[in-house]
C-alpha cells in the first residue's frame, strides 16, 4: 500500500504522544525525535483511515485502541543487539560475574538471573551459553533466566530463536555447533537454538515501569542494557529502587557502557564496566 506522508507533527500533538509514552513504559522522547515519530506514526493513520495524529491519539486511548497501543509500544522501542554485544561486559561476566555466582551457588545449584531489555532474544542466549561452559555447571543445575520486554515483536524473534548466518557472526564457532541447529530456509542458511539450551530461558512481556513488581526475588544477576537511557532521573531512580529489591546479597546489575547509576542510588558499588554489586 502507498502511503502518503502527512503533515509534520504538531508540538502539541508530539506532546500529547511522549506523555502518553513516559506514562505507559518510561521513555521520554527526546524533542529531536518529533520529526522522525511523526513519520513512523503516520503509516498507522493511513492503515487505520484517520486524517491525524489527535485522533490517532484518541483512538489509541479507546478500550478497542488497546492493541494499537502496544503497536505504538513496538514502533518507539528499539530492537537493535547481537550476540555477545559490549564483548569487554562480557569477559568480566565470563571471568568474574558468573563464576563468583557460581561458587555462591555450587551447593544448591540454583541460578536465576534476569535479561530485562532482551529485545530479539541474543543477550540472554549468549548469557546460557557462557553459563554452561562454566566449570563445574551441567545440566543438573536449576537455571532460569528470565528474558522480558516490552515489544511484543521482538519478544517474539526472541522465543522462536531463529537467526541468519550475519546474526551469528560473532557466536564463537564452538557454541555455534553445540547449542545451534543450522537449518535451509527457502535457500538461506538459518540457525536456530537448540532446546537444550533454549529451556533454561522463560519470555515474558514485561513494563518496567508498570510490571515489575509481578516478578519475584532474589535474582543473582540483572542486565539492564541501554534501557534506562530513555528514561528521566526519576524513572530510573524508581526502576533501580526495585532491581536493589530484587536482587539478592551481592547481586549484580549490569548496565549500558552510556550508562551510569552516579547521583541515581548509592546502594550499589561501580566493580567494572557499567557493572554494580549490591552493597550490604
Amino acid at each position: 500500500m502507498q502511503h502518503k506522508i502527512l503533515s509534520e507533527i504538531s508540538e502539541k500533538d508530539f506532546d500529547l504522544f511522549r506523555s502518553l509514552v513516559k506514562r505507559e513504559v518510561g521513555i521520554f522522547i527526546r524533542q529531536e525525535k518529533r520529526k522522525l515519530l511523526g513519520l513512523k506514526l503516520s503509516r498507522r493513520l493511513q492503515d487505520l483511515g484517520l486524517s491525524s495524529y489527535f485522533d490517532y491519539y484518541h483512538y489509541i486511548l479507546k478500550p478497542e485502541g488497546a492493541k494499537e497501543l502496544q503497536r505504538l509500544v513496538n514502533i518507539i522501542t528499539i530492537d537493535q543487539t547481537s550476540f555477545f554485544r559490549g564483548e569487554k561486559q562480557f569477559e568480566i561476566l565470563r571471568k568474574r560475574i558468573l563464576p563468583e555466582v557460581i561458587q555462591r551457588k555450587i551447593e544448591k545449584k540454583r541460578i536465576r538471573i534476569w535479561s530485562s531489555g532482551c529485545s530479539t532474544g541474543q543477550e540472554p542466549y549468549s548469557l546460557a551459553m557462557l553459563i554452561y561452559e562454566m566449570d563445574n555447571v551441567d545440566m543438573s543445575w536449576d537455571i532460569k533466566i528470565l528474558a522480558t520486554d516490552a515489544n511484543t515483536r521482538s519478544l517474539k524473534i526472541a522465543y522462536l530463536g531463529r537467526y541468519r548466518g550475519d546474526q551469528v557472526a560473532e557466536v564463537p564457532p564452538a557454541y555455534l555447533t553445540k547449542y545451534f541447529h543450522k537449518e535451509s530456509r527457502g535457500g538461506e542458511e538459518v540457525f536456530r537454538i537448540k532446546e537444550s539450551l533454549k529451556k533454561t530461558l522463560i519470555f515474558r512481556r514485561l513494563n518496567l515501569l508498570m510490571s515489575i513488581n509481578q516478578l519475584k526475588g532474589p535474582i543473582d544477576l540483572i542486565l539492564c542494557r541501554n534501557v534506562m537511557i530513555y528514561f528521566d532521573s526519576a524513572t530510573k531512580k524508581k526502576v533501580t529502587d526495585q532491581f536493589y529489591n530484587l536482587l539478592g546479597p551481592k547481586g549484580c546489575l549490569c548496565l549500558g557502557l552510556s550508562e551510569s547509576l552516579f547521583g541515581i542510588d548509592d546502594r550499589f558499588a561501580l566493580i567494572g564496566r557499567a557493572i554494580y554489586r549490591k552493597k550490604g
